[in-house]
């Protein structure tokens, strides 16, 4: 004879309306700090981006108020590459010049023209690596300018977010460091920034 399963007993109506409402509350304070969140980043990435055009500079140390590091951002570089933007400019260019990398197909009803996909390959990484849309011919040396051909950008540039790690020096991490700041009031993330007021244009020097 089988065991009969047991009816699950209904959970404790009052702990089960407490975790419903923790969790619901979490999420409508989740939703608020992402929103501010996203304000703050844009903030930040507009403000590095200015940065980065008048220093050039790429890394910046986080610190809190008594100067301590918790976190470093780094700017990270775009990439680009050459790509054929007009076919056939550039198999006309190369039919021209290097007819020994240049072909026909014979398919039935047409004929299609082509380039060897390895020297096309061998131009587009020299373009690449050039950062011209010119070839120099291996053999003669002779520069080319290829058309049909343009530099793209493959992936923007973009800002790289770490938080520090433990060290001997240092026994919390970035994350710890921030909480214990917010605990001990030395924190503060509901008032933005004030932005130090500007220098009078005509103000003596000091």
């Amino acid at each position: 004879m089988s065991d009969v399963e047991k009816k699950p007993e209904p959970v404790d109506p009052a702990y089960l309306a407490a975790v419903l409402r923790r969790r619901q509350a979490m999420r409508a304070r989740l939703d608020a700090a992402e929103a501010l969140f996203e304000d703050a980043n844009t903030e930040a990435t507009q403000l590095l981006a200015q940065q980065y055009k008048a220093t050039k500079s790429t890394k910046a140390d986080i610190t809190l108020a008594d100067d301590t590091k918790f976190a470093t951002v780094t700017r990270v570089g775009g990439e680009a590459e050459a790509q054929v933007t007009d076919r056939a400019a550039f198999e006309a260019w190369v039919r021209d010049t290097f007819p020994e990398h240049f072909g026909f197909r014979i398919i039935p009803a047409r004929t299609e023209t082509y380039v060897k996909d390895a020297f096309a390959d061998q131009v587009l990484a020299a373009v690449t690596a050039a950062n011209v849309t010119q070839y120099a011919n291996p053999e003669t040396g002779e520069i080319h300018d290829v058309p049909g051909v343009a530099i793209k950008a493959t992936r923007s540039p973009y800002f790289r977010w770490l938080f520090t790690r433990t060290s001997k020096r240092q026994p919390l991490d970035g994350r710890e460091l921030v909480a214990e700041a917010l605990q001990t009031g030395h924190l503060d993330l509901d008032t933005p920034p004030a932005l130090a007021p500007a220098a009078p244009e005509n103000a003596p020097a000091a």
